[in-house]
């Protein structure tokens, strides 16, 4: 029997290169359709143009816009997974992260002055050591700096949705597994995981064979 054909919607992360981002989900979920759509303020009314979809999905800041947005994601889509999800990206505000604010707002200085070396230094904390800043070209100085707007000043109120999955990374390095989890008990950490998305979207497709 010929399984079903999903057709998915993807919120990236910040500074995340689509082509890369695309082969990474296409890699684990070989099948099905997928939109993807970089993580913008208007990026759940850009999904509603779009629409409709049989899941919509987000990795990293694109999770924390879902989340922050949850009631109007659950009226576009009922089935929402999210990857690497956070309340709150600054450490200092105990929902997540583990950088601290300052750091963020350096990283703001940073790409402005000198956006390959800033970029390339992301990567490396984020353990995405394949990705190259070359590979980010397409993506705008505008999107960037909302991006980082958004991780700086972001917060989303911990909300119970039920046909939300949640995957967590046990060894990220940007976010704290343990603190995810506390706040968002529906999220199950993947031993061993990164930042990185590829062992979460394996730990997806598992879960879905169950």
């Amino acid at each position: 029997m010929e399984a079903e054909r999903v057709k998915i919607a993807w919120i990236m992360g910040w500074a995340v290169p689509r082509d890369w981002f695309a082969a990474q989900v296409s890699g684990v979920f070989i099948l099905d359709e997928h939109v993807f759509f970089e993580p913008k303020d208007t990026v759940l009314t850009e999904l509603e143009a779009h629409g409709p979809f049989d899941c919509v999905a987000g990795y990293s800041l694109g999770a924390h816009l879902l989340l922050a947005e949850a009631l109007r994601a659950e009226r576009l889509c009922a089935r929402v997974v999210l990857l690497a999800p956070f309340l709150a990206f600054p450490a200092d505000e105990k929902s997540g992260g583990r950088v601290a604010r300052t750091q963020v707002r350096y990283l703001v200085r940073w790409v402005r002055r000198d956006r390959e070396a800033a970029l390339a230094d992301f990567y490396a904390r984020a353990g995405l050591n394949e990705v190259t800043p070359e590979m980010a070209s397409g993506i705008t100085m505008e999107t960037l700096l909302a991006g980082l707007a958004q991780l700086e000043n972001g917060r989303a109120t911990p909300v119970m949705r039920s046909g939300w999955k949640m995957f967590i990374g046990g060894d990220d390095s940007l976010l704290d597994a343990k603190a995810v989890v506390e706040q968002l008990p529906e999220a199950v950490t993947v031993d061993g995981a990164t930042h990185h998305p590829r062992a979460l979207l394996v730990a997806w497709r598992e879960e879905q064979r169950l």
